[in-house]
């Protein structure tokens, strides 16, 4: 009968590392060894794809950090934690990517939102120099639709240099609600304090666009196949848009979906940034359950980039099935 003891794998691998370390020979000196720094920063953030006749990059603008008390204000502490938990998700933090889209219609360069600029997150403002290292200039860009308000959407818009707008040669298209909100009285009114801040964001970087910027109705058209729907909610005029080409779709969710467990298994659980949340919640079904119908193609800009797949309707709600596919040229 044996009586050894079974190795364990962080055993087995520290003993062949100390068995590697020879030492050197007493008649010679071992060569110096370099330092290897650290380098930091990662690849371009851009991921091009074909949809139809067009020609889809995402932009990353970066990522910033927020508490996980803000996922789920609806519900018990302890039981949004045991689903990030269950998923191998921080417990403290959460990293929220921004994850934008430039559509290429061939006539056409439409982006949709511009991040939050370099000034808003050290993490983050990154869209403009993923805008260039994807073949684009800020210049080329002949429409620009923002989805909402919020800084992480809009605060790209003007550059802090000399108050220029950073798309210089773009039209500009919101919803007209969400430009009324903004523009006046209501957002300062009606955020919390921790939000109160946007307000004054909005209306440095809207009104000095107001005579280039066009306000939207549900439904609009921005450009042949691509429409912009309502999804109220996150904020009044939130909207999300519908790009087809083709037998090829694309639900560009904006902030209708947030989270890849959260807004989709759990639509019910309501994130403290959404400002009405039962009437978010109900759009998020809605744009859920087209999604799901249709087999279209989501984006969803704030889970790990590019933000792509599907929903997939299963045990009364959705389960997100992230795009596994590559670039064909």
């Amino acid at each position: 009968m044996s009586t050894q003891t079974p190795i364990s794998r962080r055993a087995l691998i520290g003993g062949a590392g100390a068995a590697l370390l020879v030492p050197p020979s007493p008649f010679r000196a071992a060569p110096a060894q370099a330092a290897a720094p650290m380098r930091g920063g990662q690849v371009a953030g851009w991921y091009r794809f074909r949809l139809g006749a067009f020609e889809v990059t995402i932009l990353s603008d970066g990522s910033y950090e927020l508490p996980t008390s803000l996922l789920a204000a609806n519900q018990p502490r302890e039981k949004v934690l045991a689903l990030l938990e269950s998923n191998r998700l921080p417990t403290s933090t959460r990293t929220s990517h921004v994850n934008i889209p430039l559509i290429n219609t061939g006539t056409e360069l439409i982006l949709v939102d511009v991040g939050g600029g370099p000034n808003w997150q050290a993490t983050a403002g990154r869209l403009t120099d993923n805008l260039v290292a994807s073949g684009y200039k800020p210049e080329d860009v002949d429409k620009v639709v923002l989805t909402h308000g919020h800084p992480d959407h809009i605060w790209g818009l003007i550059d802090e240099f000399d108050g220029s707008p950073r798309f210089p040669n773009a039209t500009y298209y919101i919803a007209d609600a969400e430009w009324d909100f903004w523009t006046g009285d209501a957002a300062a009114t009606r955020l919390a304090d921790a939000f109160k801040g946007f307000a004054v964001g909005a209306k440095k970087h809207l009104p000095p666009l107001a005579d280039r910027t066009t306000r939207l109705r549900p439904g609009a058209e921005i450009a042949p196949g691509i429409v912009t729907m309502a999804t109220p909610g996150h904020t009044p005029g939130h909207m999300s848009l519908i790009v087809a080409s083709g037998t090829d779709s694309l639900v560009v969710s904006a902030d209708t979906v947030t989270h890849p467990f959260i807004s989709f298994g759990h639509p019910d659980w309501w994130p403290s940034t959404d400002l009405e949340q039962q009437v978010a919640e109900a759009s998020r079904r809605k744009l859920l359950d087209m999604a799901a119908a249709d087999k279209a193609l989501m984006l969803v800009y704030h889970i790990s980039f590019p933000g792509l797949g599907h929903a997939v309707r299963e045990a009364g709600a959705y389960r997100w099935v992230p795009a596994t596919w590559m670039w064909r040229g």
